[in-house]
């Protein structure tokens, strides 16, 4: 079954990734200041405005509240509990600190023994799946309305508090989608062996104190269900659907990943579709996060008819991290060895703006689609799909139907990972700032559709416009 796998993929993610890591006891008063000192630190040297989110006094007045916080030991999950919103509230969704999972825990603690979906609109949780008929007190399809006394509402709100990214629903996507929900609401919430939890499940709101899971035993359940998993389900980062009844061509798109196989993808797709009789292209990038931005170059030189860019200009910010972490690509790959040599050259904390001048060449007429193009997006279209979904609108080349980008017209991104100097935790920072073509610093928000409708109707209206 489908949820079987879901399930069990999610836990070998969490497990064989992160359970062999050691967990953090307690970290002495002197070593939290030392880190969080850094931390500060790096964000303020290396993104090119860490204020454009939150002001500069909010930002001094944060750090300051932290560090009055940090006058004794904490354990791992107090320390997280204190620095995840603030890295957050940034409201950069490439700048994050990356959720530590196993190491802010101890095998005997307690977790929320359900798999949920997660929404910012009502119902906020529902029940996907058991772990093990051990706990199945709450049925499947039930709305949950509080655990511990925690409203659902208030539950995803923290999540949203806690992850970064520019809009709630993005923000939950990454707090949520890409964590066991046991783990995320662990972070916050501390459980005992029992919890109570308010549910509504089929017109009747019950009370119900049930079972918790220790870390161990969630463990030992994991792992006897990875032999039930279907290791050959693989979703394709692209996909063609021809529908001839309706002279229709779909091109999902969910990551803009190598350039060499999505050029070998277009290739195949175009040269299917221009041979037969297809009206109507429709390019679902509802589900895309991003990716390589050149990767979307590729997709507009068989939409648009005179050349095109997809940045007008873009601001960089040099600094230590960004000179330490493109010493380390030079030496794995020789494509970035002549960039290194230009950053090494500038002085620490340097700002330089970009102006893009030269255009992209689009494909001979007879190799492009001339027919009626839409381009579905939603709230989770972020970073360069969202610039694929600027570009498309601004050089119109058809119409763009759904919700609004997740990400911002002028955002930040390119952006370089440390690692926290005592936890070793992951810390992504932005390097850039950039324009998409026809954006100014007034842009601060997402691609708006030509038709705004819900994202989960899009297709519908397309397929039937």
């Amino acid at each position: 079954m489908r949820t079987t796998a879901l399930f069990t993929l999610l836990y070998v993610l969490v497990f064989h990734t992160i359970y062999a890591q050691k967990g953090i006891d307690y970290i002495a008063k002197e070593e939290v200041h030392k880190e969080f000192d850094f931390l500060v630190n790096a964000l303020i040297n290396t993104h090119p405005n860490p204020y454009q989110g939150i002001s500069e006094k909010d930002f001094v007045q944060q750090t300051a509240t932290i560090k009055e916080k940090l006058q004794n030991s904490l354990t791992a999950k107090e320390y997280y509990r204190l620095i995840a919103p603030f890295v957050a509230s940034l409201n950069d969704g490439h700048t994050r600190l990356a959720f530590p999972g196993r190491k802010l825990f101890y095998s005997t603690d307690y977790l929320f023994p359900y798999i949920v979906k997660a929404s910012v609109n009502k119902p906020f949780l529902e029940v996907r799946e058991h772990i093990d008929s051990a706990f199945s007190q709450v049925p499947i399809g039930a709305e949950i309305l509080a655990i511990r006394g925690v409203s659902a509402e208030k539950i995803i709100q923290k999540i949203v508090d806690n992850t970064s990214g520019e809009n709630k629903e993005y923000r939950l996507k990454m707090g949520a989608d890409f964590n066991m929900f046991a783990f995320v609401f662990g972070a916050y919430y501390d459980l005992e062996e029992q919890v109570d939890v308010v549910y509504k499940y089929k017109g009747q709101v019950i009370s119900k104190e049930i079972p918790t899971v220790t870390l161990q035993k969630l463990m030992t359940i994991a792992k006897n269900r990875k032999e039930e998993s279907n290791s050959s389900i693989v979703i394709a980062n692209y996909a063609l659907s021809l529908q001839p009844e309706s002279n229709t061509a779909i091109i999902t798109i969910r990551y803009l990943g190598d350039i060499k196989e999505f050029e070998q993808f277009l290739k195949e797709s175009f040269s299917t579709i221009n041979a037969t009789n297809v009206q109507k292209l429709i390019i679902d990038i509802r589900d895309n996060g991003g990716g390589n931005s050149l990767v979307g170059d590729e997709l507009i030189k068989y939409l648009s008819s005179t050349p095109f860019r997809q940045f007008d200009q873009t601001l960089v910010k040099y600094s230590q991290l960004q000179k330490k972490a493109y010493a380390d690509y030079c030496q794995k790959e020789q494509q970035y060895c002549d960039l290194y040599n230009y950053i090494k050259t500038k002085q620490n904390g340097e700002l330089e703006t970009l102006t893009a001048k030269d255009l992209v060449i689009p494909y001979p007429i007879e190799e492009r689609f001339k027919g009626q193009v839409y381009l579905l997006t939603s709230k989770r279209t972020f970073s360069s799909a969202m610039n694929l979904a600027q570009t498309f609108k601004n050089y119109k080349l058809g119409l763009i139907v759904g919700e609004e980008t997740g990400g911002q017209l002028v955002s930040f991104g390119d952006l370089i990972t440390t690692y926290l100097p005592v936890t070793n935790w992951s810390l992504s920072i932005s390097t850039k700032k950039f324009y998409t073509v026809g954006a100014t610093d007034l842009d601060l928000h997402g691609v708006i559709p030509d038709i705004e409708i819900e994202a989960t109707k899009a297709l519908e209206y397309a397929l039937g416009n």
